[in-house]
This record gives structure tokens, C-alpha cells and sequence, in this order.
């Protein structure tokens, strides 16, 4: 008996600390507001909203003017907190910051000096506010059907929003499920891993696994639709609500070259190149 009350309470113990290694500080649960600056290299500047849930989950709202342009753009990913440090990650980025607690202000310092990606700075300060996700879906769904008007005449050349499925079609080379990786492509020091599998109803899911010198591993699963339209691949990401289009080379019935061009609102453009193999 005394065995078992012992092992008990040092799995109660070990499990304790594994979870203050890392956690949710709940004191960071909520919506805040901050303001985006602009830089030297970004003459980026608005405000930013974030909605973080207790589950570690984040929805990013980006309100920016640029040449006298509203944007709105949104982004969802993952927070935690670790050794005093907060961790946000995005789809197309992830920052630690050191962070300071004063009532309903949170001052945040990017870690180790390092330059921060994404629309924040190397400090910045949030302010608690109300909950204005309703309105700021409401803003970025009307910038997106505004912007798919004005971006059709790019030929596609705009990452990130949802592009008619009209005349798409499920071509069966694309079908199976395959592998593909990369690495420094969108973070220095960040390797991206993950097994796609395409069916022949035009849905997918994908299985991610990212891995950091500097962060935990991260694995997570998305879901969506695929078609083929045009001679490029677009893929529609239902939890990120946006579509990834891709041009492509058939290598061989085993092998797809895929080259994404990505153009964020600084206007910076640059290609994600990479070749799925397939497995099965």
C-alpha cells in the first residue's frame, strides 16, 4: 500500500512538473490591443488584435494602412508560455518574448535580441480591451471579397485568399498520399515536415511536424479541399480560411516539384519551392 500511495504521489509530482515547464499563463487569456509602427523596411502602421483562448489557440486580427490603403488580414496559431517566455506561432512565422504583467497592460520584449517576424516589433505593449472579434471578422470578410476583385487581373500572384473552385477539377495524378519537408524556407532554424494525403473527392489532410533549435516540436493536423484549375494547384485551408496556390512540375509519377510565390503587404515577394514524394 505504501508502495503504491508513493508512486501515486510522485506521478502527481512528475506530472506537475512537466506541466509548469510549459503552460498557458492565464493572465494573458483575453483581447488585447496593440499598435504596429512603422519600420524602416516596413513602412507598415495600424493596430493589432489578438483573441488568445485558454486552450493555447490564437486569432490574430491585422487592422494596417499602406499608402493610404486599409488592410485587414487575419492569422491563427498556437501560444504558450515557458520559463517566463511567450511563444506565439503562426502559420508563416513564431516569436519569444519576455513579458511584464501590469494590471491590464502587458509589455513584450523579443528574446535573445532576435529580430521578430511578422508585424511585430521588438517591443510592444498590449492593452485589454472587449471582445471585437464579430467586428473585425466582419471587416476582413469584407476586405476579402473587395481585394479577390481587385488581385483577379494578378493572375493569382496574392497568397491567402479563397479562390473560386468553378471549372477545378481532381486530376488523379495529385491523388495519394505524400511527403514533403523544407527548411529555412520561411524561418532561419525552422524544418517543415508533413504527409499529404489527397483524395480523389478533392478534400486533403495534412499532417504537420515543425521543428525549432529554439522552440518544442510542433505537430498539428489541416484539413481542406484541393482542385486543379488553370494548370495550378490551389488548395483551400479550412482552418486558416485561405488558399494556397501553387505552380507545378510533374517530375516523374512519384514526384511533383510545387513553387508557391508569396507576396505580403510590404510588397516583399519570394518563392517557397519544394517536391512531394509520394508514399502510397
Amino acid at each position: 500500500m505504501k508502495k503504491i500511495l508513493l508512486s501515486f504521489l510522485f506521478s502527481i509530482l512528475f506530472f506537475n512538473f512537466l506541466f509548469a515547464q510549459k503552460t498557458m499563463d492565464k493572465n494573458l487569456v483575453g483581447f488585447w490591443s496593440s499598435t504596429i509602427y512603422p519600420a524602416k523596411n516596413d513602412p507598415v502602421k495600424g493596430n493589432a488584435f489578438i483573441d488568445r483562448k485558454a486552450d493555447g489557440t490564437f486569432t490574430l486580427f491585422l487592422e494596417v494602412n499602406y499608402n493610404n490603403d486599409s488592410i485587414y488580414a487575419k492569422e491563427v496559431g498556437h501560444w504558450y508560455t515557458k520559463d517566463d517566455i511567450y511563444t506565439e506561432i503562426g502559420e508563416e512565422y513564431n516569436n519569444g518574448y519576455s513579458y511584464k504583467i501590469n494590471q491590464n497592460q502587458v509589455n513584450f520584449k523579443v528574446k535573445n535580441k532576435k529580430y521578430p517576424l511578422g508585424f511585430r516589433l521588438e517591443k510592444f505593449v498590449e492593452q485589454k480591451t472587449k471582445d471585437l472579434t464579430d467586428y473585425y471578422e466582419d471587416k476582413y470578410s469584407i476586405f476579402m471579397v473587395k481585394s479577390m476583385k481587385k488581385m483577379l487581373d494578378m493572375n493569382d500572384r496574392i497568397n491567402g485568399f479563397s479562390y473560386d473552385q468553378t471549372d477545378g477539377v481532381q486530376d488523379v495524378r495529385f491523388v495519394g498520399v505524400w511527403k514533403g519537408s523544407e527548411k529555412d524556407n520561411q524561418v532561419k532554424g525552422l524544418s517543415k515536415e508533413w504527409t499529404m494525403t489527397r483524395n480523389a473527392d478533392g478534400t486533403f489532410i495534412i499532417n504537420f511536424s515543425i521543428k525549432s533549435k529554439n522552440l518544442d516540436d510542433k505537430n498539428f493536423v489541416q484539413k481542406g479541399k484541393w482542385w486543379i484549375k488553370g494548370e495550378k494547384l490551389y488548395q483551400y485551408n479550412e482552418v486558416t480560411k485561405m488558399t494556397n496556390v501553387y505552380n507545378f512540375e510533374i517530375l516523374n509519377e512519384n514526384q511533383i516539384r510545387f513553387i508557391e510565390n508569396v507576396i505580403y503587404f510590404n510588397y516583399q515577394e519570394y518563392n517557397i519551392e519544394f517536391i512531394e514524394r509520394k508514399v502510397k
